[in-house]
Formats: structure tokens, C-alpha cells, sequence
């Protein structure tokens, strides 16, 4: 899309929508999806989480768009969309994937959405259109049944280059068949810079309690600077927010009190508690934070965990597709998801060096360790939305 469509697109869909609709579903949406993942895991070995759920909630909105009946309803359930602000909510989607889109030199977003389906179906010019206007996304057509290997290198191709190469290999071999009929798929990379980078001349290994009775050194951050914190009891979490430059977007650090306390915030935390936690987020202390430097990289087959949220005629002979297609038994075969983070002193995904900054502090400052599992979000300021959300357990 050329640059003057997208303007004008952009002040087509800039008038405002009732507000916070799009916050309050990926409040719910987050939570819920995030502790759906942590169920599908083995309880005494649990591993580290990532998801984007802008990017999936963004990708089933577009299917909901082309759905009916139950299908429809149930898509619509998981999101806690109610039917009568559907429009007002599909208008926010593409406010924010505009701004996403058009971000400036302060960060960078980029989002691959896609629904492939095989040469066999007829999908519509108005959805195909109504995908990439409203949704950000494209709809593509691949040859599943007659060459699903071949399927496969086209859609990682073209994850890769709409992420300008930074998520790669979304489709491992075998994930898609000759009975494949439709994937969505679905990738999230993002690129930002701290607002206050940390020194790596002080960066250097430090303990990280995996458990109480596990300990691994790695490589920890430090800086003291004034942040915005609070804490809830309820939850016994310590929460930290640390703008990316421009402070349109953020991280916001979950540390339980207690080394061993990850299970018991993640089992506890409910949307309302999040969003009070969030709220709760005021005026800015002197904090000595020490944070370790970690990548995520998580992708996953959401099929299992969109059928536990509600979701399950979508992937059935009894879905209801008419919006996509007339050729009839079109179904979602499975939703694959990649969602990256990287931090280091720079940011997320930080490419440049900073220079040592000699500085002095009188005073008494808040000690804030990052030195045990931990939660973590990712994000936008205006609108207030959450883009990422993860636990960190081991390294």
C-alpha cells in the first residue's frame, strides 16, 4: 500500500471510538489466554512464556469478520466482544495497527497476519479487502493439497519478510498437509529503545533464583533512575514501569515478593487486579533496578489453546466460513504463533552502544532486584493496550 493510501486510510479511521473498548478486551483476552498456556504445561516444570495478544486477538477478530452463527459467537465470547460494539471495536484494531504502523524513529512493530488457504477455496475480493484495511493483514492462497511442502516455504517466506527477516522458520516441517484447507498465522517482533539506557560498563553476572534451591548466574543490568512503581498484597507483586523512547510504549516488570512466588501471582492474577495494578502505577521513585538481560522467542499451535478459551466449531466441520468462502467444509485447520522479545542495556532489541555516564546520588533509593521469576508486559500507552505478556522461569 503507497504511502498516500495509507494516509488517507489513516484519516478514514481516526475518528474516535468509545473509549478503552480495545483495552478492556486485551486486558481479559491477556490473562486469560496467558493462564490457559501455563495449564497446558507440566506444573512441576514449568517453562518460560511469551505470547503477543494484540497480534492474536488482532488475527481472530479478521476471522470473526468472515464467520457466522456459533462460529461467530464463540469467537466472539473469547474476546468478550459483545455483538453491539463490534464495529466500534474493528474501528479501534485499525487505529491502533495504524499507529502502530507509522510509529516514527522511536520504535518498530512489525506484524505478519495472514490467513492461507488452499487454491481450492474462492475467498472473496471484499474480505481480502477488508483484511488488509481493517486488520492489517492479507489473505493468500497456497497449494495444500497438492504440494503442502512447498505451502509451507511460501508462508515462512513471507513471515520473514513482512518481520524483515526477524521471526523466521514459523512452520517447522509437517505442521501442514494435504488435509490442511486454512491456517492463520500470526508473528510479532518488536524493536525499542529504553528511555534510560543502562551502562553495560555495570552490567556483569549476578545470582537469579530459579528456585529456592536453584540458583544460575547471569548476566545482570543496573541502573538507579526514577521510575513509576507499586505493589499489591493481594498479589504480592512489586510492579515497575520503564518507558521505551517517545513513551508511547512501555515494560512493565511483575517481581513477586517472595523468590519462590511466580506460581501463586500468575494462579491469583484476575484482569481486575491487573488493571488496578496498572492503574496503581503513580509517581516516580529513585530505584536502583537490576534486571537480567534475556530473549524469548516462543512460538506455539494455538489450535489447543483457543478450543480450551471457546473457540472450537472454528476448527470443525461445523464451522461457519460463508464470510470467507462459498465453497463449502472451509474450516481452520491451525493457528500458528511466534512472539519475540529481546532485552539488553539498550532496549528490546537494542542495536547501539551507549557511553559511560559517570552520576552521583544522595539519598535513600528503592532496591528493586529482578533476581527470580518473574511477569512482564509490553505495552502501548495511547491507547492503553497490552501488545506482549510473559513469565521469565530459568535461563
Amino acid at each position: 500500500m503507497d504511502i498516500i493510501s495509507r494516509f488517507l486510510r489513516y484519516l478514514f479511521w481516526r475518528a474516535p471510538a468509545p473509549p478503552n473498548r480495545l483495552r478492556e478486551i486485551l486486558l481479559n483476552f491477556s490473562v486469560e489466554l496467558h493462564k490457559q498456556q501455563l495449564a497446558e504445561q507440566d506444573a512441576l516444570y514449568r517453562d518460560n512464556v511469551l505470547s503477543a495478544p494484540f497480534a492474536i486477538a488482532l488475527a481472530l477478530a479478521a476471522t470473526h469478520a468472515g464467520s457466522g452463527k456459533a462460529t461467530a459467537a464463540q469467537i466472539a465470547k473469547a474476546l468478550h466482544l459483545p455483538e453491539e460494539l463490534i464495529e466500534e471495536v474493528r474501528q479501534e484494531f485499525t487505529d491502533m495497527t495504524l499507529r502502530l504502523a507509522d510509529c516514527g524513529p522511536d520504535f518498530r512493530i512489525h506484524l505478519a497476519n495472514a490467513i492461507f488457504a488452499d487454491r481450492s477455496y474462492d475467498v472473496p475480493n471484499d474480505y481480502c479487502d477488508l483484511m488488509e484495511t481493517a486488520y492489517d493483514g492479507a489473505v493468500k492462497q497456497v497449494d495444500f493439497r497438492s504440494d503442502p511442502k512447498g505451502a509451507c516455504g511460501d508462508i515462512n517466506s513471507w513471515v520473514e519478510e513482512k518481520t524483515k527477516c526477524k521471526v523466521t522458520d514459523i512452520l517447522q516441517s509437517g505442521k501442514v498437509d494435504t488435509r490442511t484447507s486454512m491456517l492463520l498465522v500470526n508473528a510479532m517482533y518488536f524493536t525499542g529503545f529504553w528511555d534510560s539506557h543502562f551502562n553495560p560498563q555495570y552490567t556483569a553476572l549476578r545470582p537469579f533464583h530459579e528456585t529456592k534451591e536453584k540458583t544460575t548466574m547471569v548476566e545482570m543490568m543496573y541502573q538507579r533512575k526514577n521510575y513509576k512503581t507499586s505493589c499489591c498484597d493481594k498479589l504480592e507483586v512489586d510492579a515497575l514501569e520503564m518507558p521505551f523512547v517517545g513513551k508511547k510504549l512501555s515494560m512493565v516488570l511483575l517481581r513477586p515478593q517472595k523468590i519462590d512466588g511466580l506460581d501463586r501471582l500468575e494462579k491469583k492474577l484476575t484482569p481486575a487486579l491487573l488493571e488496578n495494578l496498572l492503574k496503581s502505577l503513580g509517581e516516580d521513585h529513585d530505584v536502583e533496578i537490576y534486571l537480567p538481560k534475556f530473549k524469548l522467542e516462543h512460538s506455539t499451535s494455538l489450535r489447543g489453546t483457543l478450543e480450551a478459551l471457546g473457540i472450537q466449531d472454528l476448527f470443525t466441520d461445523r464451522a461457519d466460513l460463508g464470510g470467507m468462502s462459498k465453497t463449502p467444509g472451509l474450516r481452520v485447520t491451525g493457528v500458528e504463533h511466534k512472539a519475540v522479545v529481546e532485552v539488553d542495556e539498550d532496549g528490546v532489541e537494542g542495536l547501539f552502544l551507549t557511553p559511560l555516564i559517570m552520576m552521583c546520588y544522595a539519598g535513600v533509593s528503592f532496591n528493586y532486584n529482578v533476581n527470580r521469576p518473574f511477569m512482564f508486559l509490553i505495552r502501548s500507552c495511547d491507547p492503553d493496550v497490552i501488545l506482549y505478556i510473559g513469565s521469565v522461569r530459568r535461563f
